[in-house]
């Protein structure tokens, strides 16, 4: 196997003393994002990356460490450094100029509503704009994928690159005394690259809700970032200490590369398709077009092209290729060159359900800053002053991940309809008997899963009001990505198919009656909730749904902003688009890092498992990319 390489010993020595070199280089930061090196070739590199979010940068530090091997970085969007990206509080809202325009087909689900899809569209991608929780989940979400095929995907493959790839700082410590905050440093790295800590600032009634959590017995981490994440925990955020603001894939690893003559990345190129040695099937570079000047330019990869445009965009790519179901590229007009059904199946997110309760909130409220401007400007000066305060919080730090045990007496019924569904009842009509077969393997170890509490159902955050978001973390119903065929290098169509199994349906309804009784604690008395949505005249699964799909999209989701999966990683027959060495089967020189290669989406926000799949990816490709120079 390629991972068990090793260079002789001349060759170690000259590779050691490359890495040392290159240590102690990575230190400059960039300056000015203008300036531009050439190379000897402009047109030709070592690898293309496909994309400059959050893996696409991990992957370009990387790759670039090694000066004899150059990258190319091309990204859809530009480098946004502006305040709404970098301080903490206003990523409590979405930064729309900074996100693609996509919405769902009509969801067979959700009555045919349709849904905006949110994903990066800016360098840094998700990291750049998301809610900036970092959180991972247990050792059976990632164990999950080994035990489809995987090897060395599980969570002890896992671990040392969630350390290698995040370095977390405490608070003061009177900070840390002020708000009880609980961590283990050792869950993390020393000298990451990115950068994650605790915010100076929470608010009184979230402790009340934490009591209420207490009171139903779920039980409070002291860290989550070890395997062991069911229960309530502060999650940290993606926040540099030093500066408290946002550290993201761009600020954390491509900044501290960016001088690298060998590293470049071009902003606002779209790559509109793969290159081929003829008509084989391996992979010689990419088309791209300059958005600015509407160009098209032909890249060349001496070794390998990344694919990193993420759950969408990777499996468009991938189509537009000639690579995918070959109903799906034939009917965009386009040759099939590789008939891989997997290419946009399996597609998968955190549906969700926002839960109302009108609460009387004590001062500080959550919202303080929206309603309060004299509290706000106060605030604000404190920030650019001092780095502290209500300003360095972004989303909620507060979150429960709850098993189905934990929720429910009625888990074994449960756990009983959902396997005795027939599979193909319940999934698009696209799926072929391969995919079929892989799902199948898939709803297999989540009903074990499900079942035994090895992992969390429901994603519970709390911050002090009474909005409170209830998310599936292991939903049933799968969906697609494909080529719009009358306008196939528009964006794809995406259909999440959320909420088409009956057993996702069954987990919502179940959710939301174990937050009513959540409300009626007695450690949330004094807040006086009151039920405003769905409602309580809303008490069987059909009105529940009902109301909340009656709601809009703000009550009832497919998404939690986390697509997913659409390009799985498993065996070629069980469905896979990629195995566990990351190359898309049928093709040479061609690899996917995104979120797409999940092939089982874990209950935890997506953002700190990204980062340690870009780590673990970019040694794999670095030591494949070995075996060719030695």
């Amino acid at each position: 196997m390629l991972l068990s390489f090793r260079p002789s010993g001349s060759a170690r020595a000259l590779w050691c003393a490359l890495l040392l070199f290159t240590s102690f280089a990575t230190s400059a930061v960039l300056v000015n994002d203008n300036d531009k090196r050439t190379l000897r070739d402009p047109n030709e590199f070592d690898y293309i990356i496909v994309g400059g979010g959050l893996t696409g940068l991990v992957a370009a530090h990387r790759l670039s460490e090694n000066l004899f091997v150059s990258v190319l970085v091309l990204e859809y969007g530009v480098i946004d450094r502006s305040n709404k990206t970098l301080i903490p509080y206003l990523a409590t809202s979405l930064n729309i100029p900074a996100m693609f325009d996509i919405r769902t087909a009509p969801e067979p689900g959700l009555e045919g509503n349709t849904y905006a899809v949110r994903a990066g569209s800016v360098a840094g991608g998700g990291s750049t704009v998301n809610g900036m929780a970092y959180d991972r989940a247990s050792v059976a979400d990632y164990d999950s994928w080994e035990e489809l095929g995987n090897r060395g995907w599980g969570w002890k493959g896992m671990f040392p690159y969630f350390r290698k790839s995040a370095d977390f700082t405490p608070p003061p410590r009177e900070i840390v005394d002020k708000y009880q905050y609980t961590y283990d440093e050792t869950a993390y790295g020393r000298f990451s690259p990115l950068q994650v800590t605790l915010p100076h600032w929470q608010v009184p009634d979230q402790y009340k809700m934490a009591d209420a959590f207490t009171e139903l017995g779920v039980e409070h981490l002291q860290e989550h970032a070890k395997g062991n994440a069911i229960g309530q925990f502060w999650a940290p955020a993606t926040i540099d200490s030093k500066t408290m603001t946002r550290s993201s894939s761009l600020t954390a690893y491509y900044d501290k590369a960016s001088w690298r003559p060998n590293l470049k990345m071009l902003t606002e190129h779209q790559v509109t398709q793969l290159t081929f040695d003829g008509d084989s099937t391996t992979v010689t570079g990419v088309k791209a077009i300059n958005r600015k000047t509407n160009a098209e330019v032909t890249f060349r990869a001496r070794k390998e092209v990344v694919m990193a445009a993420g759950a969408l965009h990777t499996p468009q790519i991938l189509q537009l290729s000639g690579i995918g179901p070959k109903s799906v590229v034939e009917a965009a007009g386009i040759k099939c060159k590789v008939d891989l059904p997997a290419v946009g199946s399996n597609l998968q997110d955190h549906p969700v359900a926002y839960l109302n309760w009108k609460v009387t909130n004590s001062f500080p409220e959550p919202n303080i800053l929206a309603i309060n401007e004299t509290f706000a400007a106060a605030a604000l000066e404190e920030y650019q002053n001092h780095r502290t305060g209500p300003y360095t919080k972004c989303q909620s730090n507060t979150i429960a991940f709850l098993s189905l045990p934990m929720i429910t007496n009625n888990t074994a019924d449960l756990i009983n309809g959902l396997e005795s569904q027939v599979a193909s009842d319940y999934l698009p009509d696209s799926y072929t008997s391969d995919l079929i077969a892989g799902y199948e393997a898939q709803r297999a170890i989540l009903a074990r899963q499900l079942g035994d509490g090895s992992v969390s159902a429901l994603e519970f955050p709390f911050g002090g009001s009474g909005m409170v978001p209830n998310s599936i973390q292991k939903p049933l119903s799968r969906g697609t990505v494909h080529l719009n065929p009358t306008n196939p290098h528009g964006e794809p169509i995406v259909t999440y198919h959320a909420f088409t199994n009956p057993f996702d349906r069954a987990q919502i309804a179940t959710f939301i009656e174990f937050t009513r009784r959540y409300f009626k604690t007695n450690a949330l008395a004094d807040m006086q909730p009151q039920e405003v949505s769905p409602g309580e005249d809303a008490q069987t699964e059909d009105q529940i749904i009902a109301k909340l799909i009656a709601g809009g999209p703000l009550s009832l989701s497919p998404s939690f902003a986390h697509p997913s999966s659409s390009c799985p990683m498993m065996p070629k027959e069980k469905g896979g688009c990629v195995g566990a060495d990351l190359r898309v089967y049928g093709t040479k020189r061609l690899s996917i890092i995104d979120a797409s290669i999940i092939p089982i989406i874990p209950s935890a926000h997506l953002q700190a498992t990204m980062y340690a799949i870009a780590e673990k990816a970019s040694d794999i490709i670095k030591w494949r990319g070995l075996w060719q120079w030695w």
